[in-house]
């Protein structure tokens, strides 16, 4: 099984029923750009432009595959906070590492989805886990892992209540195949898993 697939699996065993799930190799070739995407990112080193570019494919297969009907000329550009620009309703997150990148889009009336993936085969960057600080970890992983599930906390949320998250501020324990964090008087929690070299962390929210 290529490591695409197997991150494709990971994130569909993570998943409830009918939400749409893409991943990519980096390594891919991109499909080209509509005008206003292209536009978006014009700016951009090429590495980020093809980034770019294989997100903007994965998201429309995660879309089309969640039950949306998103034309094929309807750019997905991005706005000023960088999130994809999705029609009003449509839930999706994406994110880029290592070698792949992942979409994840909800179905019609599904949960706020957030994903996140990180490279695990390589060691923590220095001053991590400070930043990522308040975690508890019960069993497996370490600071990348408790990142991971903070930014995937982060994006599951962001859509709907536009709030920024200082991670100092969301404590979170992450165990065995599962988080949870506060958020104030919240809770919001997630699943994650091992594949490819990555760690994947993936978290709903209804607000």
């Amino acid at each position: 099984m290529s490591g695409a697939a197997a991150l494709d699996a990971l994130a569909r065993r993570l998943l409830p029923a009918g939400y749409g799930c893409a991943v990519l190799p980096l390594a891919a070739e991109p499909a080209p750009l509509l005008p206003q995407e292209a536009e978006a990112i014009a700016r951009a080193v090429p590495k980020r432009r093809r980034e770019f570019a294989l997100g903007r494919m994965a998201l429309r297969a995660a879309i089309r595959e969640a039950g949306h009907d998103l034309p094929a000329g309807r750019p997905i550009a991005a706005r000023p906070d960088r999130q994809p620009d999705l029609p009003p309703g449509l839930r999706a997150s994406l994110s880029h590492s290592g070698d792949y990148c992942i979409a994840i889009a909800a179905p019609p009336g599904g949960a706020s989805v957030g994903v996140d993936l990180e490279p695990c085969d390589r060691s923590v960057p220095q001053g991590l886990a400070e930043t990522v600080m308040p975690f508890r970890l019960q069993g497996a992983g370490d600071a990348l892992l408790a990142f991971c599930a903070k930014e995937a906390m982060f994006k599951a949320q962001y859509p709907l209540t536009g709030q920024m998250l200082d991670f100092r501020a969301v404590p979170a324990v992450v165990g065995p195949r599962r988080f949870r964090a506060c958020m104030g008087e919240r809770l919001i929690g997630g699943r994650w898993g091992q594949a490819a070299g990555c760690w994947l962390a993936l978290s709903l929210w209804r607000g």
